[in-house]
């Protein structure tokens, strides 16, 4: 019954529309019968029926069904496309009643989330409701010992297409499990690049909604963390254009390669993020002896006398 409701249809449309499938074209007369309903009741039932498709027009005297796949696949699609026109709005009066509340209270610009339990349900709400991108830098240090693991708003997002990038500091992949997060996060579609240093940790989703912290980040003191979440501000507008001038600045990071690369391309990939050789011969799998050779091996092959060449040159050879 709930699911012929979503799409404007009674318990008797249903059952009306069911009795034609297995009775096509029975006068009206003959299908109240069936029914059990009175004739002008079905009569009606039968012109709902014509108005959303499921009944060809012209049939009204003896009624003829028509292949569900078509009528009730076209009502999905309209049904669908007024609930995107309603989601629209809503998200164009909700704006409204946000530059509203703001004019009319100025201090709803700001909210302090205080703990860490509080912030990472912030984080969670604020991806949840991302509907266009988020944008993010990360760097150490952490307030949690699970934090390289990957949160189910997060992989929400992903999954709707919403667009994710973000800037890690190179720090951020001597953790351990960071470089696994980040390779499972590029292969959902997260644009991911590397600064040596990164400023602060932000969050900005949809370009109207930030958050960063404010003090006692340390993994010491969890309960103490503050972060401010900022909404549709001149502020909000100056992080936005943060993040865009430190994304021109940060090297992509690309932690696999596909099988036609060349064999060093992540070598090469590794040492550009700025990854420290413990942590590049942990995601190669080999020592660091062997490491430093490979890297030795590297820059002689390219004629390059520092790891900074050696991206260079294999950027212009094509190792990609």
């Amino acid at each position: 019954m709930a699911d012929w409701e979503a799409v404007g249809l009674s318990a008797l449309d249903s059952q009306v529309y069911r009795q034609l499938l297995r009775d096509p074209g029975v006068p009206v007369a003959q299908l109240s019968e069936a029914v059990e309903e009175p004739e002008a009741t079905v009569e009606a039932a039968v012109g709902r029926l014509i108005a959303v498709g499921l009944v060809r027009s012209g049939s009204e005297a003896a009624p003829a069904p028509v292949d569900p796949r078509s009528g009730l696949g076209m009502l999905v699609r309209e049904r669908r496309a007024a609930l995107d026109g309603v989601a629209a709005m809503t998200d164009q009066l909700a704006r409204e009643f946000s530059a509203g509340q703001l004019q009319a209270e100025p201090s709803r610009l700001i909210e302090i989330a205080v703990g860490r339990d509080a912030i990472e349900a912030r984080i969670d709400d604020m991806l949840r409701g991302a509907t266009e991108q988020a944008v993010g830098t990360d760097t150490p240090p952490y307030v949690a010992d699970g934090s390289h693991q990957v949160s189910g708003a997060e992989l929400a997002l992903l999954d709707r297409g919403v667009r994710f990038r973000a800037i890690y500091a190179a720090e951020v992949l001597d953790h351990p499990g960071w470089v696994e997060r980040l390779g499972s996060m590029a292969q959902r579609g997260e644009q991911a690049r590397v600064l040596p240093q990164v400023p602060v940790k932000l969050l900005i989703v949809d370009g109207r909604t930030a958050i960063l912290p404010l003090a006692g980040d340390g993994p010491s003191t969890p309960g103490q963390a503050r972060a401010v979440v900022v909404t549709d501000s001149a502020l909000t507008n100056a992080l936005q254009a943060l993040f865009d001038q430190l994304w021109g600045q940060a090297t992509p990071l690309r932690l696999a390669e596909p099988a036609t690369a060349h064999p060093d391309a992540t070598l090469i990939n590794l040492l550009a993020s700025g990854m420290k050789d413990e942590a590049i011969a942990r995601q190669l799998g080999v020592s660091g002896r062997t490491l430093r050779r490979r890297i030795a091996q590297v820059q002689e092959q390219l004629g390059a006398t520092s790891r900074f060449q050696a991206g260079l040159q294999a950027g212009r050879r094509g190792w990609e």
